[in-house]
């Protein structure tokens, strides 16, 4: 008889291995809020609770202005679903991402609901930081840079609404941004918003967002009608895949993180306007569980797509990865082979 396996209880290391703060605040919040929201840990009428970076550590926390508590993602989900014990919220959180190898059985049943309808939406329509840039001419550090990590031309990032900056602004404060910096823009019932790109930067500034969870990357330079559509879990990724391919043909769009749950209304459109939808999420085949390839699943049986992976032989994660260290062919051959769709024509230019 085979012996049975033994299985430990998660605790905070096991899961942060496995988990970001990011992906744990994400999915019980529905979204990373950008600025104060209504709490979701008790009644208010003004927005008081608001996450931000441990200056040690870099991990997000959440503070509430109003009794001054401060906590850790697991905190939070202790106090968001109403547990005795830190320990129950650590099984709690390995069983919503599906870690597996841990034993959960020790959490006090408790029916997981995201925030009651009210709250949610005053959460969506509160996500929202006041930015602006300032615009400068392309260069010749531009064009190197994402020609040589990437392939792009200077029309393929205009397509995507990608421009190189010179200023930010964040309500009244402006910043004179890195010497390559850029801003890709996004446009979401008739209101544009910002992401701010300085790939160099090591000062926790690398990407600045104001982007709320509900807006997609790249959903404006989708065909009205197309043949397939690949979600992935970045820009970079979906940029990479519509840069091979004529976009009726196959095309690509993001989410803001792996851990966004897409609204119902949104996919339905997606599927009247798509013969086939992939999701190609991130392998990460060196963390335990895979995270990458969990998120892809839920999403994948969620909506009932297909999901597509990189193959763990060539070592990276994702399909820009793949690009940039083998070459923007093999990552073409690649796409066409996990979709099954050789050859494709040739007349009509990518984008």
């Amino acid at each position: 008889m085979k012996a049975r396996e033994i299985k430990k209880l998660p605790n905070r290391s096991d899961l942060m291995e496995c988990l970001t703060s990011d992906d744990v605040f994400s999915r019980y919040l529905g979204g990373l809020p950008n600025k104060s929201i209504i709490s979701p840990l008790r009644d208010e009428k003004v927005p008081s609770f608001s996450l931000f970076r441990h200056e040690g550590s870099n991990e997000l926390m959440y503070k509430d202005f109003t009794t001054g508590e401060v906590g850790d993602c697991f905190i939070f989900v202790m106090k968001l679903l109403k547990y005795s014990k830190l320990t129950d919220a650590f099984c709690r959180v390995a069983e919503d991402f599906m870690l597996t190898q841990f034993e959960t059985k020790s959490a006090e049943p408790t029916k997981f609901t995201f925030l009651p309808k009210p709250r949610l939406d005053k959460f969506e329509k509160k996500v929202y930081v006041p930015i602006r840039v300032r615009r400068r001419n392309w260069m010749e550090k531009d064009i190197k840079y994402w020609k040589k990590k990437y392939g792009y031309t200077r029309a393929q990032l205009e397509y995507c609404n990608v421009y190189p900056i010179s200023h930010f602004f964040i309500g009244d404060i402006a910043t004179i941004a890195d010497r390559i910096a850029y801003v890709f823009v996004e446009e979401k019932d008739g209101k544009q918003t910002y992401k701010i790109y300085q790939p160099y930067n090591r000062s926790g500034k690398k990407w600045i967002n104001n982007n709320d969870f509900s807006t997609w990357e790249l959903w404006t330079q989708l065909p009205a009608r197309g043949r397939v559509l690949i979600i992935t879990s970045s820009r970079k990724d979906a940029m990479m895949i519509k840069s091979f391919y004529p976009s009726k043909q196959i095309t690509s769009c993001a989410l803001q993180s792996e851990g966004v749950r897409p609204k119902i209304q949104v996919m339905n459109e997606l599927k009247s306007r798509f013969r086939e939808i992939y999701v190609l999420y991130d392998n990460d085949y060196d963390k335990k569980n895979n995270p990458g390839r969990a998120a892809g699943k839920r999403l994948s049986e969620g909506f009932g797509i297909t999901q597509i992976e990189i193959p763990q032989k060539y070592k990276h994660k994702d399909i820009s990865d793949v690009a940039n260290y083998h070459g923007r062919s093999v990552a073409d051959a690649l796409i066409r082979r996990l979709i099954k769709k050789i050859p494709l024509l040739d007349e009509v230019k990518p984008f």
